[in-house]
């Protein structure tokens, strides 16, 4: 079986995106398979990427789990709409992954520029300075195989940011420059709230309910295939 992954852009031209990533089928991550292992994951994870780019960590918010949750287990690969931030990957071998493959967005992303773009709309979301709290969750769907659900491969993760990103005129204030590795402060160090104004500007997209100002990334997967 041959996959194609794709780096889906709602209301932008399709582009495309090709990490080499691995998913072994006959084993679970224990990051999928553990609540307590998946949320600490996902928050060392996105916490560390927040700390390099000088934003506050972001606090569990169990409000935004039950919504990435009832989203998730409908297997559909798309947006849902809703109120908070919102980014989405499937098909990669644990969590961790799939932010990493978010969070590297940010070689493409343009600092002087300070403005979205479809190719580095997870890494603005994830390190958006304003955001303060962080809900994920996982199902596995195995879309489009033999006994799947969804159109979404292997396990879809869906993260709710709040407040959310990715907002018209904030991106200078709001996503910062890398710090040099000796200036990173440590996660007991890092503050836990940022000086940054609340966003009063309209998030690009969010007509008619759908959020246009997030991206969407399909996950690697490959069981024992080549990608196209």
């Amino acid at each position: 079986m041959r996959f194609a992954p794709s780096l889906l852009v709602l209301s932008v031209p399709l582009a495309h995106a090709i990490p080499q990533l691995s998913q072994d089928s006959a084993s679970v991550s224990a990051e999928y398979a553990n609540d307590d292992t998946f949320e600490k994951a996902v928050l060392d994870v996105t916490n560390l990427y927040r700390r390099q780019h000088n934003a506050s960590q972001l606090a569990w918010n169990e409000s935004l789990v039950e919504y990435a949750k009832d989203w998730s287990e409908d297997c559909e690969f798309k947006h849902s709409g809703g109120p908070s931030g919102e980014n989405l990957a499937s098909g990669y071998p644990n969590v961790t992954a799939s932010i990493e493959a978010w969070g590297n967005e940010r070689d493409d992303y343009d600092f002087d520029k300070g403005e979205f773009a479809s190719k580095t709309g997870h890494f603005t979301q994830l390190v958006w300075r304003n955001t303060s709290t962080v809900g994920c969750a996982r199902t596995e769907c195995n879309g489009s195989q033999k006994g799947g659900k969804g159109d979404a491969p292997g396990w879809y993760v869906v993260c709710e940011y709040y407040p959310t990103g990715n907002v018209i005129g904030q991106f200078t204030d709001n996503v910062l420059e890398q710090l040099p590795d000796d200036k990173v402060p440590s996660a007991s160090d890092a503050p836990t709230t940022t000086g940054v104004p609340s966003a009063t500007a309209t998030p690009q997209g969010m007509a008619s309910g759908t959020k246009t100002n997030m991206v969407t990334l399909f996950g690697a997967v490959l069981l024992g295939a080549l990608w196209v």
